[in-house]
């Protein structure tokens, strides 16, 4: 069966449900939730003329900003079930001294940036960075994320998706082979006493 067929096929309502329900779970920091495959279907239905780009957009971001404001309320209202010594270790000087410093646009790329997406989400909240503050840059980064993949996706089209598969597996072992190089040459270095 034809790939594009078939997401061209589908149900724009429930594609526009599916697309904010995702993108809200992959903003709030859940590791593993495809952001990208409503986004694919989407550029489908926009190609078949069932959608708009602008639909899409508006569904995508508002599901990234929703998730972005849940898990930074998570963070600031979930840390009183942390251990002490963890709230401790989060409000150190030099935590809170990198977001007065750097919490802006940190917070705008980690809504594209999966591996700081969680972290600087939860941590902003942990550490109560200012709440207007923090809702208007993650919409920024929302605006960004959604707007950009979006389009780029629907510029190439669902046809990538064989070649993300392919490149992306091989990403994936490239960085798993660096990964644990760097993992043995640590260990053996640790294993490296200095002689007296």
């Amino acid at each position: 069966m034809n790939l594009n067929l078939w997401l061209s096929g589908l149900d724009p309502t429930l594609l526009n449900a599916a697309t904010f329900g995702l993108l809200t779970l992959e903003g709030a920091g859940i590791p593993g939730v495809p952001g990208v495959l409503p986004m694919l279907a989407q550029s489908a239905l926009i190609d078949a003329g069932r959608t708009s780009l602008a639909a899409a957009l508006t569904w995508g971001v508002l599901g990234n900003w929703l998730g972005s404001l849940l898990g930074y309320a998570a963070g600031r209202w979930g840390q009183r079930w942390l251990p002490p010594r963890w709230q401790a270790a989060i409000r150190q000087p030099r935590n809170l001294d990198l977001l007065e410093r750097w919490g802006a646009p940190l917070i705008v790329v980690s809504r594209t940036v999966g591996s700081l997406r969680t972290p600087v989400t939860l941590v902003a909240g942990m550490t109560h960075y200012p709440w207007p503050r923090y809702l208007l840059l993650s919409l920024l980064g929302a605006l960004l994320h959604v707007g950009v993949w979006q389009t780029v996706l629907w510029r190439l089209g669902p046809a990538v998706l064989p070649q993300i598969e392919h490149y992306g597996a091989e990403g994936l072992a490239a960085v798993l082979l660096a990964a644990l190089l760097l993992w043995l040459l640590r260990g053996r270095r640790g294993c490296i006493t200095p002689q007296r």
